[in-house]
């Protein structure tokens, strides 16, 4: 039998693994040091290493292995694991974000339900999708989910489901299930429903509720949900495997119904009023409504028949009216009031669409192809100008971060630069919660067709720079190669958006990819498991026209900042 190294025994600045290429020991991430964080090659890993008195070493690996295939934004990837004489452990990627327990502190009595909704909704479709294909994370709490720009990423996913026994040494007590309590532990589906409903419940209500009997001191009702939805919560929250939720994409499904179509009133509460209301009326006045009734009915029977009539009139056809579409019932521009004074940044109404996606003009490079045809169902809003200094400084002293770099040229209705996509996606986060609403940075597919608007040339005027058009190095501005300009300068495209191509490159919400083979084919965000870097359209005021295309695609490091990069904002509009 192979003498393991001892976790315990591990120290800082140690090398593991191999001599050649070894992880180099950071810090210890839990008491019993059996985690770490390390380097190995410049890059952050997360190492669980092998304990004995837990299991089997062979469990460990093949739990290792298994629980390497599975692939979901949501959740940090596995890497194999590595095994020797000497040192067997586990190796995953690092989530840089801050620990939902640290996150849920900034709201003790309840997050707001579109924050809920971003922490939770990747978190409840991975687990379905790993459910279906015989996968558990097996000992989600707060530590084992991450908060990267508003959105919950889950960590350590199956490392644990190769011990006998789950405890709480490895998982927050108030989230183990009463199946792990038991001699015989049962890993399944179930035990990641129970934890997920606690989870909700510490979103909606504050963490201090998981203190709490959670069986007996749930309370009757919840201001921002409907009784119907919040009686089906308590419900799925109970101990009992058959009271668990089987899907949970559905659960926030049904928590996002409420945030845009409230239910004003509980339905059987509004039918008992009625029930009630009509017992009180009296029978005398019943009695008096029936032969009303009554005498109409032979009023109708005895009425003589429109062909006696000698000067019988037909009645004109009636006109019919087109009936609006929930979508068309939307106002055309929105600028929505924020909680703390102003508004959010004004917000075109963009309608459902079809086009087709990258290079048509055989102007572009590689990652502009294959050309596809790309559906947008259910319309947008999106801003009329890019993010301004004014709206950006307002975000920035409301939470206490350092004003952007103006590089001496004003600020005011300039637009905002030397942001990265973090500080974009911040502001981002901090509209939604000021609006109640959700807002985020476009996609690629509803960035392209904002900027085309309906046009397949290089530009949405034509395939060559104008003057009066864009903010470019020769588009034949004022501003051109030397500053922005400030937003709205340029005429606007038939959509009525302002300098979709030129003034400041914008960051968009998708991960970078080299090309478009495998690109979703509906409007959403296509992200990666290794998201390197983000995307950016539409070119800037340093530089050449080529770049500033309709379909013209770069990527960089979502950290970096540059004097030429800035954003604009997207209003989500849910299914009517």
């Amino acid at each position: 039998m192979n003498e393991f190294y001892q976790p315990t025994k591990l120290k800082i600045g140690q090398h593991v693994g191999v001599e050649l290429d070894p992880y180099i020991l950071n810090y210890p991430m839990d008491s019993q040091k059996t985690t770490w964080m390390a380097d190995q090659g410049g890059r952050p890993f997360v190492l669980r290493f092998y304990q004995s008195d837990k299991g089997k070493v062979e469990e460990f690996l093949q739990n290792a292995r298994k629980y390497t295939s599975i692939k979901h934004p949501a959740i940090t990837p596995n890497y194999p694991p590595f095994y020797s004489n000497l040192w067997v452990f586990s190796c995953s990627a690092v989530c840089g974000g801050e620990n939902l327990y640290s996150f849920l502190g900034k709201y003790p009595e309840g997050a707001p339900l579109n924050v809920v909704i971003s922490l939770l909704d990747g978190i409840a479709k991975a687990l379905d999708q790993a459910h279906n294909n015989n996968l558990l994370h097996g000992h989600l709490d707060l530590s084992s989910v991450q908060v990267v720009n508003g959105i919950g990423i889950m960590t350590g996913f199956g490392a644990h489901n190769w011990m006998q026994k789950i405890d709480d040494k490895d998982m927050d007590n108030r989230f183990i299930p009463p199946e792990y309590r038991k001699q015989d532990q049962k890993k399944s589906p179930a035990a990641d429903r129970f934890a997920f409903m606690r989870l909700l419940m510490a979103a909606l209500l504050g963490e201090s509720i998981l203190d709490k009997n959670l069986a007996t001191d749930l309370p009757e009702s919840h201001t921002h949900l409907s009784d119907n939805t919040w009686q089906k919560l308590v419900k799925w929250t109970r101990e009992s495997e058959q009271a668990r939720p089987k899907n949970l994409t559905e659960v926030i499904r049904l928590i996002r119904a409420n945030l845009y179509k409230p239910d004003s009133q509980d339905e059987s509460a509004l039918k008992t009023y009625i029930r009630r209301q009509v017992k009180k009326v009296n029978k005398k006045l019943i009695g008096i409504s029936a032969a009303s009734v009554a005498s109409l009915i032979l009023a109708l029977i005895f009425w003589p028949e429109a062909n006696e009539d000698p000067i019988a009139i037909k009645p004109a056809p009636a006109k019919i009216e087109k009936q609006e579409t929930p979508f068309e019932k939307l106002p055309k521009v929105l600028e929505e009031p924020l909680a703390t004074g102003g508004t959010a940044p004004k917000v075109e109404k963009i309608p459902p669409a079809t086009f087709l996606m990258g290079d048509q003009n055989r102007f572009g490079d590689d990652n502009e192809k294959p050309v596809h045809e790309v559906d947008i169902p259910n319309g947008f809003y999106i801003s009329k100008y890019e993010v301004t200094f004014d709206q950006y400084d307002k975000f920035a002293q409301a939470t206490g971060r350092s004003l952007p770099l103006d590089n001496g040229w004003g600020r005011g209705k300039r637009p905002a630069i030397n942001v990265s996509w973090y500080d974009a996606k911040a502001y981002t986060a901090w509209l939604s919660e000021q609006t109640g609403q959700e807002y985020r940075l476009p996609t690629e597919i509803e960035w392209e067709y904002s900027a085309r608007a309906d046009s397949s040339t290089a530009f949405w005027y034509g395939n060559d720079v104008k003057p009066g058009y864009s903010v470019c190095d020769s588009c034949g501005s004022q501003w051109d190669a030397v500053s922005t300009g400030p937003v709205g300068s340029q005429a606007s495209n038939p959509l009525g958006l302002f300098d979709m191509h030129g003034n400041v490159a914008e960051w968009i919400e998708d991960c970078y990819h080299d090309s478009y083979e495998g690109a979703p084919t509906n409007n959403q965000v296509w992200l990666d498991n290794q998201c390197d870097n983000r995307v950016l359209r539409g070119g800037s005021w340093f530089d050449i026209p080529r770049v500033g295309r309709s379909a013209t695609r770069y990527r960089a490091q979502p950290d970096l900042k540059a004097s030429n990069w800035g954003f604009r904002v997207v209003r989500v509009i849910q299914p009517l």
